[in-house]
């Protein structure tokens, strides 16, 4: 069985070298429940033992990234990466462009349940995400890149929840003070 989705990125992002700016535990880090326990090398491929934060179920999960391989018999598929899964319901997950569009078809064993589907978008959404960051070079995407690769792809999936909440807490906290100092000297 066969899924595809528009990753409604632009298109610039299929003149970078996606297999270069995505590793294995970076993708993995991308999912925004799953929490790594440990990783391990074998097979060709990374194992890393999982935990869901929404479910706190336990599982492991093989994963190769590589480089996408023609596909034969679709015109105009330009294939620019592809992540190879072991011991999930999905066995395959293929970017590539097509018409000028950005997307992802994802092979599957059989039927995803919803909430297996719904995960995986989730994966899927949040790749996009990362990806939408390289597109363009503003202060403000260098800005966010940097926090992505150097805090919050670090922490796990609660940590980024709380550090989000502090973060917010804190905006309002200076909005709050600015407000106060700009009233009373205005109505001083």
């Amino acid at each position: 069985m066969e899924l595809q989705y528009d990753l409604n990125v632009p298109v610039r992002i299929a003149d970078l070298s996606l297999d270069k700016l995505l590793d294995e535990e970076k993708l993995v880090r991308l999912h925004p429940h799953w929490f790594i326990e440990s990783k391990q090398d074998r097979d060709t491929l990374h194992w890393f033992q999982l935990r869901d934060y929404a479910t706190d179920r336990e599982f492991e999960l093989g994963l190769r990234l590589h480089a996408a391989p023609a596909q034969e018999g679709e015109p105009g598929v330009r294939p620019l990466l592809c992540i190879t899964l072991r011991d999930h319901p999905v066995q395959e997950i293929f970017l590539y462009m097509q018409d000028g569009v950005v997307r992802v078809r994802m092979r599957c064993l059989s039927r995803l349940s919803p909430e297996q589907e719904q995960d995986m978008l989730l994966w899927i959404r949040a790749i996009q995400e990362y990806l939408r960051l390289y597109t363009s070079t503003t202060p403000q995407t260098l800005l966010f890149r940097g926090i992505m690769n150097f805090m919050m792809l670090k922490m796990n999936p609660s940590q980024r929840k709380i550090t989000i909440m502090l973060t917010k807490i804190t905006v309002i906290e200076l909005l709050v003070t600015v407000i106060i100092v700009v009233g009373y000297v205005y109505f001083r």
